[in-house]
C-alpha cells in the first residue's frame, strides 16, 4: 500500500508536465494583428518609483517621445518615501507625486496614489517600473488593444540586461520561453495570461471590479486572480515590448525570487480554493488553468525533480519509482521542448548556445525555498543600473 501511494505521489509531476506541454502548443502560432483604432483613449501612466533617480529619467523621456497625441495621454511618477532625488528627475510634461509616509511596496503606493486622483471608468491606466525602456509605439498599441474591446492587457516583458551575467542570461531565457510558452499560449486560447507587475494595463471600471491594488507580495497576481473572477481575460501583447533589467548578482537574485516565492505560496493559500469552486461551479477551463498556475511548481523545479527521480530509478531500477523512461521524457518536455520556442521567437543564437545556463535557476531554487520561508514584511525594490547589454 505505501509502495503504491508514493507511486501515485510521483504521477501529479509528469501530468502537470504533459499538461504545460499541450496548452504551450498553442504558443507556437502569433497572435492575429490588432487593427489601428482611433487612438483617442484618455491614458494615464503611472510609474512607482523608490530610490530611483539613476533610471527613472531615461523611462520619461521614452514616454515623451510616444507618438500618440500628447494631450490625450499623462505621465505622473508616484516616489514612494524616497530618500534621493527621485522626484527631481521627473521633467516636465510628467509630475512627481511624493508620497512620504506609509507602508511599504508596489501596491500600496499604488492604491494611496489612486485614492487621491481616482480614474474614470473607461481611462486607461498603465503601470511600468521606474528601470522600464519602452518604444515610441508603445501607448498607441495598447489603446488599440482597449479599442478592440479589451480590459486589461500585459505587455511582453523583454530583458534589457541578458547578457549582464551568465544568471541574467538564465533569467531572461526563462522569461523569453515563458512569454510564448505560457503566455502567449494562453491569450491564444483566450483565456487569462499573467500579469507580470509592470507593462500592465486596465480600464478604470476593470481594476474598479477586482477592487484595485493591495499590499500583497505579489501584488500583480493577486490582482490578476481577482480580475478572473469578475470575468476579465488579462489579454498579453507579444509584440508590445517592455524592456526590464533583471538581476545579474545571486544575492539580489535570490532575494527577488523568495519573495515571489513566499508571496504566491501566500496567495494561493488564501485564494486558491476560491479559484478552483469558481471553476467547478461555472465549468470554465480559464478559471482551472488559473488554479493549476497558482498551485504548481516552477518548470525549473520539475525539471530538476524529475531528473533527480530518473537518475535515482536507472541506477536502483526500484520498483517505488515510476520507470527511468517516463522521467526522461518529463525532463525532456520541460527542459528542452523550451530551445524550439526560443527558436520560434528568434532569440539571437549567442543566447541560444547558452541554453544550459538555465542549470543555475535549478541549483538556486533550495536557497531560494530557504530564503522564502524567512520572508516577512513588505516588498523591497530590487536595486537597478540602468545599464543595458
Amino acid at each position: 500500500m505505501l509502495r503504491l501511494f508514493v507511486l501515485a505521489a510521483q504521477v501529479p509531476i509528469v501530468l502537470l508536465a504533459v499538461y504545460n506541454a499541450v496548452v504551450a502548443l498553442w504558443g507556437w502560432r502569433n497572435a492575429a494583428a490588432t487593427p489601428r483604432g482611433s487612438r483617442s483613449r484618455l491614458v494615464r501612466i503611472v510609474v512607482p518609483a523608490h530610490n530611483e533617480e539613476a533610471v527613472v529619467s531615461a523611462l520619461v523621456a521614452d514616454l515623451r517621445a510616444q507618438d500618440y497625441p500628447p494631450d490625450r495621454y499623462n505621465v505622473v511618477v508616484v516616489a514612494d518615501r524616497c530618500d534621493d532625488a527621485t522626484a527631481s528627475a521627473v521633467v516636465k510634461p510628467a509630475r512627481a507625486v511624493e508620497r512620504l509616509e506609509g507602508d511599504g511596496g508596489k501596491g500600496s503606493a499604488l492604491a494611496w496614489y489612486l485614492e487621491r486622483e481616482p480614474m474614470d471608468a473607461e481611462e486607461v491606466l498603465v503601470i511600468l517600473d521606474a528601470d522600464n525602456r519602452v518604444g515610441s509605439s508603445f501607448v498607441s498599441l495598447i489603446v488599440d488593444e482597449f479599442e478592440a474591446g479589451a480590459t486589461v492587457v500585459q505587455c511582453y516583458l523583454d530583458v534589457a540586461n541578458p547578457g549582464a551575467s551568465p544568471l541574467a542570461t538564465a533569467s531572461a531565457l526563462s522569461y523569453w520561453a515563458s512569454n510564448r510558452m505560457v503566455q502567449l499560449a494562453r491569450s491564444n486560447l483566450g483565456w487569462s495570461c499573467d500579469l507580470g507587475g509592470t507593462g500592465m494595463a486596465f480600464t478604470g471600471a476593470a481594476l474598479s471590479d477586482a477592487g484595485g491594488f493591495t499590499d500583497d507580495l505579489v501584488e500583480d497576481q493577486a490582482l490578476g486572480i481577482r480580475l478572473s473572477l469578475t470575468g476579465h481575460v488579462v489579454r498579453w501583447l507579444h509584440e508590445v515590448r517592455i524592456f526590464d533589467e533583471k538581476p545579474s548578482q545571486t544575492g539580489v537574485a535570490v532575494t527577488q525570487r523568495a519573495r515571489w516565492m513566499a508571496g504566491k505560496r501566500v496567495v494561493a493559500r488564501s485564494m486558491a480554493t476560491t479559484v478552483f469552486d469558481a471553476a467547478i461551479r461555472t465549468r470554465s477551463f480559464a478559471l482551472g488553468d488559473v488554479g493549476i498556475r497558482m498551485v504548481q511548481p516552477s518548470r525549473t523545479f520539475l525539471a530538476l525533480v524529475a531528473a533527480i527521480l530518473g537518475i535515482a530509478a536507472m541506477a536502483s531500477g526500484s520498483s517505488w519509482l515510476l520507470p527511468w523512461w517516463i522521467w526522461v521524457v518529463v525532463v525532456t518536455i520541460v527542459f528542452v521542448m523550451p530551445i524550439a520556442f526560443l527558436w520560434r521567437d528568434h532569440v539571437p543564437a549567442k543566447y541560444l548556445i547558452q541554453y544550459p545556463l538555465l542549470v543555475i535557476l535549478a541549483i538556486l531554487w533550495l536557497p531560494i525555498r530557504i530564503a522564502s520561508s524567512l520572508v516577512r514584511g513588505r516588498w523591497k525594490p530590487t536595486p537597478h543600473s540602468g545599464r543595458e547589454t
